[in-house]
């Protein structure tokens, strides 16, 4: 099962995806900048909290890359390798804390699930930080639930502090899952919740430093600009309300405002990730996060996952409950700031794989006269389901979905390299984000020069500024019409532009459906042109 899980993670890992998208780069420029000067890319020593594009990323994905940079380089092989490595370390933690709760069969089709999850799968080949940390919570909730003793507090403890330490999901879901896990435990076993409590304490004693840097700085920005989005759809419906009611104008306030608003629309959010559309037809609809246009789960396993609820209900109510709580607090931290999101409902996985594994086990043990012609049936049609899955993944998905993941940049510093030794200056447009970065990732740019280049643009004549690291020139000229005739454009030069300035010699064209992306403005072609020079 781990050799599975790891295969279908690691295979072509640096190819597909092929390029490195905003995230990506930030987590590993980071690092990087840790390796080489001991402070991140603003010139903070160690910090707690990296400030990245102003959202504050978590520490542990960062520290974890430096070890690997040191000794493979900054690559997409190294950047993805430590989300590979703790997704497939998933498997076997998920299969101990399934077996404290059902049989061993159960939980070897649960972990079978989680090796062949295409929601798992494709959130474990690009360095997202949830997958990581979803791994630190499940193994805090094995040692949370096994046997009492002060080996297995700090590690539960341990375990879920450094989920807090991956991610800000858990620091939202923790401090309610924990507390009502006490509850519910005492229950079923007395006594039992003082060993929750304990790792409750200690774990908010570990996550601490995280907390007080949060407060302290600017670490709620995350948050807030997570939020923006979702407040600005709150006052959108909140107009549209009030527009089109007929009531007394001193009335709509009181039934149409924006506390009334958020609390429907976040209970919308909520149902929705737990809704069969979100699970197992429509899914998450960035195509970054997943493949788009198919549910988070195979559509096989809906009517298992219901197997499983009344199985579990009528069978083993403690197990049930249990992982039910689990699955309904798992979606709250992703409703509080927006619509679902494959990324933030990762923490509903175990819970999900517990139900289906126990609906599958039941089917079986109720129809056990056709379980061999039921095995094939159903090994069959989840091996359709995975190979039609991986099909998609590697011959459509790098197509349509390339302009998710930073293609834009990575292709216009691919056609500059290719012609650099040509010219004295390369141009390339800001327009689509983060260019100067992706450049500095790609070819592992000293962080000095790059700090320094960004505190000191240069200035053109015409007063415009551009980010300028050897030959590479990163901003815009913004040309027109008149500007090209004032020929702006120095000579021996190479000017990647955005897709409304003029066009010129050349053209950058998305993948899939062939719009313009970039248009080039070459001098040494203009030149020949006009020279009509055949050595061009």
């Amino acid at each position: 099962m781990i050799i599975l899980a790891f295969s279908l993670r690691y295979f072509q890992l640096a190819t597909y995806p092929a390029t490195l998208y905003g995230d990506e780069q930030a987590f590993a420029w980071n690092a990087y900048n840790i390796l080489k000067t001991g402070a991140d890319e603003y010139g903070t020593k160690i910090p707690l909290e990296f400030r990245s594009f102003d959202d504050y990323k978590s520490p542990l994905p960062v520290y974890l890359l430096v070890p690997l940079f040191k000794f493979l380089g900054m690559n997409a092989y190294s950047i993805r390798l430590p989300v590979v490595i703790f997704s497939t370390a998933t498997v076997p933690v998920f299969y101990f804390l399934v077996k404290i709760f059902l049989k061993r069969k159960t939980a070897l089709i649960a972990v079978f699930l989680t090796a062949v999850s295409s929601w798992h799968i494709h959130l474990s080949r690009g360095y997202f930080e949830a997958t990581i940390s979803l791994f630190f919570m499940i193994a805090g909730f094995y040692y949370l639930v096994r046997r009492e003793n002060s080996k297995s507090i700090i590690l539960s403890a341990g375990f879920l502090a450094l989920s807090a330490y991956s991610y800000f999901t858990p620091r939202i879901l923790l401090p309610v899952l924990l507390p009502l896990t006490a509850v519910y435990l005492n229950y079923y076993k007395k006594g039992s919740w003082k060993k929750t409590v304990r790792v409750f304490l200690l774990t908010a004693l570990m996550v601490s430093p995280l907390v007080i840097s949060v407060f302290s700085g600017y670490g709620l920005s995350r948050f807030q600009k997570l939020s923006v989005g979702f407040s600005q759809s709150v006052a959108e419906s909140v107009k549209k309300e009030r527009r089109t009611s007929l009531l007394p104008d001193f009335i709509k306030p009181v039934l149409h405002n924006k506390y009334q608003t958020r609390i429907k629309m976040t209970l919308d959010y909520y149902l929705e990730q737990l809704s069969p559309n979100f699970l197992f037809i429509y899914g998450d609809n960035s195509l970054r996060y997943f493949l788009g246009g198919r549910g988070m789960l195979y559509l096989w396993e809906y009517p298992f996952l219901i197997a499983g609820l009344y199985y579990l209900f009528r069978q083993k109510r403690f197990v049930f409950w249990f992982f039910l709580i689990w699955l309904l607090l798992a979606p709250l931290p992703a409703s509080l700031v927006g619509k679902p999101f494959a990324v933030r409902s990762i923490t509903m996985l175990p819970p999900l794989y517990v139900f289906i594994a126990a609906g599958i086990h039941f089917f079986f043990r109720r129809f056990a006269k056709i379980s061999l012609t039921g095995t094939m049936v159903l090994s069959f049609t989840a091996a359709l389901f995975m190979v039609f899955y991986l099909m998609r993944y590697y011959l459509e998905y790098p197509v349509y979905a390339a302009t998710w993941w930073g293609w834009e940049n990575k292709a216009a510093l691919d056609y500059a390299a290719a012609k650099q030794e040509d010219y004295e200056r390369i141009f390339i447009s800001d327009f689509y984000s983060g260019s100067a970065l992706a450049y500095a990732v790609y070819n592992s740019v000293d962080p000095d020069s790059y700090r320094l280049a960004k505190a000191e643009p240069v200035t053109l004549s015409d007063g415009r500024h551009f980010l300028k690291i050897g030959k590479y020139y990163f901003g815009s000229l913004d040309l027109n019409n008149k500007r090209l005739e004032e020929k702006v454009i120095p000579d021996k030069s190479l000017y990647i532009g955005r897709p409304e300035e003029p066009a010129g010699e050349d053209e950058i064209l998305a993948s899939d459906d062939g719009r313009l992306i970039f248009v080039v403005h070459d001098t040494l072609k203009k030149d020949c042109y006009i020279e009509k020079r055949k050595a061009c």
